[in-house]
């Protein structure tokens, strides 16, 4: 005989909004703060460009380079850019030196060099000088 007071146990109320479930819980609105301050933290860190050097000084700074460099050359074309490297990812300028290749097309050269400078300090990191292989 079953027991006239007895009641069967509602299912949970999924109809309640964000904002009452979070009421719900008092530690959980503390936890999604603390993770979102976190997450800025990191965001406003990481997404610090952390380029320092312009683009003039970080050319001028691997011209020098490729001039001391004992294959250096007289560059006709020049072309720098702020690439990420490494992890965590550090910001390098990657300048770019070459003497076309006029019976060639595009992508043949005469010369090439590429010289990396570190974008925040502008410390020379690497300086590879190539030239076409005969053949």
């Amino acid at each position: 005989m079953p027991d006239s007071e007895a009641t069967t146990p509602e299912p949970p109320d999924e109809s309640k909004g964000l904002f009452e479930r979070l009421r719900a819980s008092p530690g959980r609105p503390l936890l999604l703060i603390a993770v979102g301050l976190i997450l800025v933290i990191l965001f406003l860190r990481g997404g610090c460009s952390g380029v320092d050097i312009s683009e003039g000084q970080a050319v001028n700074t691997a011209r020098a380079a490729l001039a001391a460099h004992p294959e250096a050359f007289e560059p006709e074309r020049t072309e720098a850019k702020v690439l990420r490297q490494g992890f965590p990812p550090t910001p390098m300028w990657v300048v770019v030196f070459t003497v076309p290749d006029p019976e060639g097309g595009p992508e043949q050269f005469l010369h090439h060099a590429a010289v990396w400078v570190h974008a925040g300090t502008g410390e020379l990191r690497q300086v590879d000088v190539s030239e076409p292989d005969d053949g």
